[in-house]
């Protein structure tokens, strides 16, 4: 195992190592899970801005280096190799469930908030007196307000979504352990925690010009605006269902 190789020989390229990381990172990144869609959901239903973004995929790299770590330490406590198999499958569960919570409460944020935009729209629709005697009704197309993504909101989603410890991992960091090169190790998954950030990090940008430019076209036809209107509400729909897929999976490999 290349792994094994640079932990055990001297003469082998760290800096070989720490690119393996990075690029199993960003493919555990661009793999199916529920990271990219709370990602997508949350910014393109809200008003989420690049400095958003930066934070959220900061937050998952920390995360899961962390719960690395933290599995690291219990697995070495209680000296039994297999019990990473044990207990990854509840935390994977658990983390399903917060997706379901977040969907929930995106929907009832999408909900709310285009409850409020229809209070502030209605005034919009009103009548501009051409001349004084032939006043026309003019009703503006209007786009419900995004969702506020706050600093809070935003590392919670940036937790969840960093929650499950990747196997890979974890197997490198236990082999570094063994092998007496701690620090290396940590950095190794540090390392991969970084590509599954900088894919997550590109993909929330990607999703912001999306939004921006959405909400820019608000000239367009009314039916567009009532589409990009409905962004928030489809995003917080799309999360729950995920989430509820996942949850049921996850609990048939229980």
């Amino acid at each position: 195992m290349f792994y094994q190789q640079l932990l055990v020989g001297s003469s082998g390229s760290v800096a070989a190592a720490l690119l393996v990381s990075l690029l199993l990172g960003a493919v555990h990144g661009a793999s199916p899970g529920h990271g990219k869609t709370l990602v997508v959901a949350s910014l393109l239903g809200s008003r989420g801005s690049l400095g958003r973004v930066l934070l959220l995929a900061v937050t998952v790299a920390v995360t899961h280096t962390v719960g690395v770590l933290l599995l690291a330490v219990i697995v070495l406590t209680a000296n039994d190799s297999l019990l990473p198999n044990q207990i990854t499958p509840y935390i994977t569960l658990g983390a399903d469930i917060l997706v379901v919570l977040f969907g929930a409460d995106l929907v009832r944020r999408a909900v709310w908030a285009r409850s409020r935009s229809k209070e502030t729209a209605d005034p919009l629709d009103h009548a501009h007196p051409h001349d004084h005697d032939h006043p026309h009704v003019h009703p503006h197309p209007h786009i419900p307000a995004g969702l506020e993504l706050t600093r809070g909101y935003t590392i919670s989603i940036g937790i969840v979504g960093g929650l499950v410890p990747n196997g890979t991992a974890l197997v490198v960091l236990l082999m570094a352990i063994a092998f007496h090169e701690l620090a290396l190790g940590m950095l190794l998954v540090a390392t991969f925690g970084l590509g599954i950030a900088l894919v997550l990090g590109a993909v929330g940008v990607a999703t912001v010009i999306v939004r921006h430019r959405g909400g820019q076209l608000t000239a367009g036809s009314g039916s567009f605006v009532r589409a990009v209107g409905l962004l928030p509400l489809a995003s917080g729909l799309a999360v729950l269902a995920v989430g509820l897929v996942l949850t049921f999976t996850a609990l048939l490999a229980l």
